[in-house]
């Protein structure tokens, strides 16, 4: 007689704990997955930035104020008063000027993983951004982004001839960095405060990392 084969409780053990372990790895990456893509959505696909209207306003009063000044040196016979004045005038009326159309046109855009400058020669991956600093400093709002040392730069074009002007900078010492100047920010036509600006620059510099590491684990399962 043949004797009959009699079930082994060790590998029926070791099937239902290998079953068990391959469902949770699943559901653990299914819970990866979705907490990626929430913090990728916290933030629309793209937002675009112009400066602010600040020079319209300042622009003009300077000329006026800068106006009152001229009148007072040559009531005063103060020849250098006047030269002065007549100066601040003309700079108050180039700022007008040359700042026009501010506020329509967009210069800086941010998307889930690049960030672009219309003075830069190439977009910058938000994923390579290491620090974020941003300050008014009331003539104009500098952005600064820290990069890693691994991150490729782009170059930046100067702008001449324009005071206050939107332009981006790239600098590799002491640490590679990208630093933006403007004459305020606005997106959807409101004015963002430093620290409004700081925290928007934040937010996509996490998109992108979550993105990365999205795309890390769709290609290697």
């Amino acid at each position: 007689m043949i004797p009959s084969e009699q079930p082994n409780p060790l590998s029926d053990l070791s099937d239902s704990l290998g079953t068990e372990y391959s469902q949770s790895r699943a559901a653990q990456r299914d819970r990866v997955i979705a907490e990626l893509k929430q913090v990728i959505e916290r933030v629309p696909e793209q937002t675009e930035f112009t400066n602010s209207r600040r020079y319209k306003l300042w622009g003009p009063l300077i000329a006026l104020v800068s106006l009152g000044i001229t009148f007072g040196g040559i009531k005063t016979g103060g020849t250098g008063l006047t030269w002065c004045g007549v100066g601040l005038v003309l700079f108050g009326l180039t700022l007008t000027w040359q700042h026009r159309n501010s506020g329509t046109k967009v210069f800086m855009r941010l998307t889930r993983c690049e960030l672009l400058v219309d003075t830069l020669s190439a977009p910058v991956d938000l994923a390579e951004v290491e620090d974020i600093s941003v300050k008014d400093e009331g003539m104009i709002m500098a952005q600064q982004l820290e990069l890693s040392s691994e991150a490729a730069l782009p170059t930046h074009r100067v702008v001449h001839l324009q005071f206050f002007c939107d332009q981006a900078m790239v600098l590799k010492k002491p640490r590679p960095q990208i630093r933006i100047m403007s004459a305020g920010v606005m997106t959807g036509g409101r004015t963002l405060k430093a620290d409004e600006m700081a925290a928007l620059l934040g937010a996509y510099r996490d998109a992108a990392c979550a993105q990365r590491q999205l795309n890390l684990l769709l290609n290697h399962g």
